[in-house]
């Protein structure tokens, strides 16, 4: 079969390698030059497959009011009517029940990644600095590190102040300055661009993948309610299937299919920061309170954080990346920013936090996108699950809480 692939950031990229993997003809198409250009280019670069909580929670809900406010706050909101429908989509999902269902299914998820990204490089080895560095989430608020003392099957660990900077010396912190941390030995970091760039290499060398950049994707062709081709700026382009991964981008794309696809974007900034190649961490490490990720990379460290609703401006915003600078070296030694890259991206975001992922109310149209600020974490599991189901195979993790028809 051919298969159309909407979209060449990690989401895209994966899919197409996954359904070339089960013996389909892929066509990437992506209006960008080169692959990762929008939210998969300079994230958080963390592989965090234990912490997929969702946003919404009931204790998002006490909190929403004060966002709404001007400030500092690592969440900003700027209403406007498409946030207005998607919000209240998301206080529907302000429940305990619903973070239980969202947590169960997202972990399941994010399993099947860690196995399908280690299976992947077992074909193909990718260099992007991938390391088991384990996370450590401090805490500055005593409420909040009560909340997240993990259970009896959780393999993470609780950790004083002294035991916190112990672990990892690059914290320029007093044991006064929070009051915890948890550690979970088993997360990993890796340069999701670096994938990116490598994996996109790869798919233009097989035989079976015809790549379309510099391609702006149009409107849906449908006949006999079925979508048999998308218009581009160099023609029609036609396909068995498409698979809808374009990001904050596919909420535009499904409206012009004739449904709504509630995915809002979530603009994440971040910096560079490049070393000499001694990162001043061990660990990748978040800062729960100012919701702000460090990520070590070969040669740089990652400083990523905030999730503005604000609508589809990707510009970064001057007064975010003095914040992570600020942040930065109030938490770390680090004196300098001279050679710090800013980047800001915008993260596809559901209601409650899940990724879709199945036929869409357009026959001969797959969906697998929503992933949110865990599209790096879940990109590897969501490929294989949309392959799985685009086959009609037995998927390998369970699919139902993806279905777009929640919404």
């Amino acid at each position: 079969m051919k298969i159309g692939v909407l979209g060449a950031g990690v989401v895209g990229l994966t899919t197409a390698w996954w359904l070339t993997e089960a013996g389909h003809e892929v066509v990437l198409i992506d209006r960008a030059a080169g692959p990762a250009a929008g939210a998969s280019g300079a994230n958080g670069a963390q592989l965090s497959y234990r912490y997929v909580a969702p946003m919404a929670s009931p204790k998002m809900l006490m909190q929403l009011p004060g966002l709404l406010l001007p400030g500092e706050n690592a969440i900003r909101m700027s209403l406007d009517l498409e946030l207005v429908g998607w919000g209240l989509r998301f206080l529907k999902a302000c429940t305990s029940a619903e973070v239980a269902r969202t947590t169960a299914a997202q972990l399941a998820l994010a399993e099947l990644s860690r196995l399908e990204l280690e299976r992947l490089l077992g074909k193909v080895p990718i260099d992007f600095g991938l390391r088991t560095a384990g996370k450590l989430v401090i805490f500055r608020s005593a409420s909040d590190f009560a909340a997240a003392r993990p259970g009896p099957s959780d393999p993470a660990r609780v950790l004083t102040p002294a035991e916190c900077l112990a672990l990892e010396p690059g914290l320029a912190l007093n044991e006064s300055d929070f009051v915890g941390g948890v550690y979970t030995e088993s997360e990993q970091v890796g340069d999701c661009a670096a994938f990116c760039e490598q994996l996109f290499a790869k798919l233009k060398e097989s035989n079976r993948v015809e790549v379309r950049m510099n391609t702006a994707i149009g409107r849906p062709v449908v006949q006999r309610q079925r979508m048999t081709g998308v218009e581009t700026d160099h023609g029609v382009i036609e396909a068995d299937q498409f698979v809808l991964s374009l990001g904050s981008g596919a909420r535009a794309f499904a409206k012009s299919c004739g449904f709504n696809l509630p995915v809002y974007p979530v603009k994440g900034h971040s910096i560079t920061v490049a070393d000499d190649g001694q990162s001043p961490l061990t660990h990748s490490v978040t800062d729960y309170s100012r919701k702000i990720v460090y990520a070590p990379l070969p040669g740089a460290t990652r400083i990523a954080g905030f999730a503005d609703f604000q609508g589809y401006d990707a510009t970064p915003s001057e007064a975010r990346i003095a914040q992570l600078k600020e942040a930065a070296a109030d938490t770390f030694d680090i004196d300098c920013f001279c050679d710090a890259e800013p980047w800001a991206g915008l993260r596809p975001m559901t209601p409650d936090s899940r990724a879709v992922i199945g036929p869409s109310p357009l026959a001969g149209l797959f969906l697998n996108t929503g992933q949110g600020m865990l599209g790096w974490t879940l990109a590897c599991g969501s490929a294989r699950l949309t392959a799985d189901l685009i086959d009609g195979k037995k998927p390998a993790c369970p699919a139902g809480s993806f279905d777009v028809r929640r919404f």
